[in-house]
């Protein structure tokens, strides 16, 4: 990072030090999700006053550069993603469906693993167990942990990281998904998804549930995701009044 700023301008030095911090943005010097230098730090490491700092990280916030977070600092910003919940997509298809180019990683696979939930899975108990990171512009946007059963298909490690969910019980495992539910909630992050995503001990992420059935009410898969509440939003359009309220359940 260069720390100059020239003080035989004209231009302002908040302008200065925003473009400067702009230009890291831009080089992926500062990553999509990571922490700037605290305003002390940077009054520090520019030579000038906190009054400075402070118009500096106005002008990026007023670009949509950076966001504050109360009590734990100002984080670059990363990118804009939703999920419709109109649509019958997978998270992976709805990230396409955006124009965006997600790329993921498995981290952990295990066979015949029990169900995250008691579900009706008949005579198929054979499940394949997984989760998965979802990024976008090299920031975590998503954290899934997911559960398929498998219906007598030998489903492997590789069949997993090759295929979205939904590509893989339509095309591997041969089940069409005809309904989901979804439940959507604030939670804070599990210790290992706080590690992997880099937040911190009280990192808070939206958690959606999802489980997905077929046509003879059979579970295919359940999933339980983690997002990046800052990147994600959820849009739900319907015809003619939304009764919000009828929607709304205690959490236990």
């Amino acid at each position: 990072m260069n720390t100059t700023l020239s003080r035989n301008t004209q231009k302002a030095l908040y302008l200065q030090l925003a473009e400067k911090l702009m230009e890291d943005i831009a080089a992926k010097r500062l990553l999509p999700l990571e922490k700037l230098p605290s305003e002390y730090e940077l009054t520090r490491l520019f030579d000038v006053s906190r009054v400075t700092v402070r118009q500096a990280l106005r002008v990026l916030a007023e670009r949509g550069l950076v966001v504050s977070r109360q009590g734990k600092g100002v984080f670059v910003s990363g990118p804009q993603v939703s999920q419709d919940l109109n649509a019958l997509r997978g998270f992976y298809d709805s990230l396409i469906a955006q124009g965006h180019t997600p790329e993921t990683e498995v981290v952990h696979f295990a066979a015949s693993g029990p169900m995250a939930r008691k579900a009706p899975f008949g005579d198929y108990s054979e499940t394949a167990a997984f989760t998965r990171i979802y990024r976008v512009s090299d920031a975590i946007v998503a954290i899934a942990e997911a559960t398929v059963s498998c219906f007598g298909k030998a489903i492997s490690r590789q069949m997993i990281e090759q295929y979205p969910v939904y590509t893989l019980l339509h095309n591997v495992i041969q089940r069409k998904v005809e309904r989901a539910t979804t439940a959507i909630r604030a939670a804070q992050a599990p210790p290992r998804i706080a590690e992997l995503m880099g937040l911190d001990g009280e990192g808070v992420v939206l958690r959606m549930d999802r489980t997905s059935f077929d046509s003879e009410g059979m579970v295919l898969e359940q999933t339980r995701f983690h997002i990046q509440p800052e990147i994600f939003a959820f849009e739900l359009n319907v015809s003619g009044p939304m009764q919000i309220a009828s929607s709304l359940r205690k959490v236990e």
